[in-house]
């Protein structure tokens, strides 16, 4: 059966279009025409772009899917390590979510207790034509939230919640089968730890990347999601109150520490008055989740991630979360009609294309907004004592 591809077709290959009628075959889907909608905002994603499928049938029913693709600008080869970060998520939901459920069932966990992650129909890893295809949420009442709006006590312990699941579940696989955990640990890759991107920044982050390095591999790293923010989680509502959460976009999974999710999480989508309130009880939740979900597995978090290492990794990466919160935030605050545009320049000498932002211009109500956060974070880290006056120190590694 052929499919007629309607709709906003921009950036779709022939291949992918093959694909994708492939995996609607083998999902038993006859419907013959076939919608493509573009989904969200400029500044919404850019290490993808993601298209909503639809499929229409004679009895006016849908099916429906999300297409992740690589966008135009990013199909220059070997910039924005584009292949390997759709290569991590391709590994997460090929290969680890479904390892880390495998594991769940087997233990005979509640329904309600199980990670929820969205299904994933198909991954096409051909260079330039690299797509995943993924269940709608939209379909089972999920939304997400205002990315420019920070989020509540309820809420981010919904999320960390879901997180302390999903850094257990590495530690479960440690325990049990430790090759396998080193295997898919190994596969995944890093962007920061890119050779080109490591002498790009040699001189602003040496410091910081020494201290990932350091702990890369440790006992205590986990399979992090590594982009977690308030577009990369979507909610249910239940009167009028986020009830569940499912994460998306698992292209900056890697081997860290529990707490550079953590960290990527709070500085970025909350603000001060919630955080002096609440950062503590936060921290305390999170541990309490993290050995409550081990438990189903016979492990205790004191013997497996002890209070006082969460505590003492808090600290040591806070004043990085800090510095990359910086940047993060003056791209995700951002309207649409701000958002910066990713092109590909030749460098000075032309030698070499590389990748670069072109911001759009701010309002003023932005650049507030922006200044208000970064300022409460740089007062949330003196309050907690994750930094000293001097701001630019980083302490030396042993």
């Amino acid at each position: 059966m052929s499919y007629e591809f309607k709709g906003d077709l921009e950036n779709i290959s022939q291949r992918q279009k093959e694909f994708i009628s492939e995996v609607l075959r083998k999902q038993n889907y006859t419907g013959t025409e076939v919608i493509v909608e573009n989904i969200g905002k400029k500044g919404d994603n850019y290490g993808s772009q993601v298209k909503r499928i639809k499929v229409i049938f004679d009895n006016g029913k849908e099916f429906r899917m999300i297409a992740k693709i690589l966008p135009d600008s990013m199909k220059v080869e070997n910039q924005m390590n584009s292949y390997d970060i759709f290569t991590n998520e391709a590994i997460l939901f090929n290969e680890v979510l479904p390892k880390f459920k495998e594991m769940q069932l087997k233990y005979d966990l509640p329904e309600e207790e199980i990670f929820k992650y969205p299904i994933c129909y198909g991954t096409l890893m051909e260079r330039m034509n690299e797509t995943i295809l993924l269940e709608d949420l939209v379909m089972s009442n999920f939304t997400m939230l205002d990315k420019t709006k920070p989020l509540y006590n309820e809420t981010v312990k919904l999320v960390l919640k879901d997180v302390a699941k999903f850094h257990a579940m590495s530690y479960v696989l440690r325990n049990q089968e430790p090759q396998m955990l080193d295997k898919l640990l190994q596969s995944l890759v890093n962007p920061m730890f890119d050779p080109k991107n490591m002498a790009q920044s040699q001189n602003l982050m040496t410091p910081w990347l020494k201290l990932f390095l350091c702990d890369k591999g440790s006992k205590y790293s986990v399979i992090q999601h590594g982009d977690l923010w308030t577009n990369n989680i979507m909610f249910q509502i239940q009167n009028n109150q986020p009830a569940s959460c499912v994460f998306l976009d698992y292209q900056m999974s890697r081997d860290s520490l529990p707490v550079s999710d953590i960290h990527n999480f709070i500085f970025n989508c909350t603000d001060y008055e919630t955080r002096s309130k609440h950062y503590h009880e936060w921290m305390d939740y999170y541990h309490s989740e993290l050995d409550r979900y081990l438990n189903y597995f016979g492990l205790k978090a004191n013997y497996i991630y002890p209070r006082d290492k969460l505590d003492a990794d808090l600290n040591r990466y806070g004043k990085v979360y800090l510095g990359i919160s910086f940047f993060v935030l003056n791209i995700t605050l951002r309207e649409a009609q701000e958002a910066g545009t990713l092109v590909i320049e030749d460098n000075e000498d032309g030698t070499e294309q590389i990748p670069m932002f072109k911001m759009g211009t701010l309002m003023e109500t932005t650049k507030e907004a922006i200044k208000c956060r970064i300022e409460g974070l740089i007062d949330s880290c003196f309050d907690l004592g994750y930094m000293n006056k001097n701001l630019l120190s980083i302490e030396p590694l042993n």
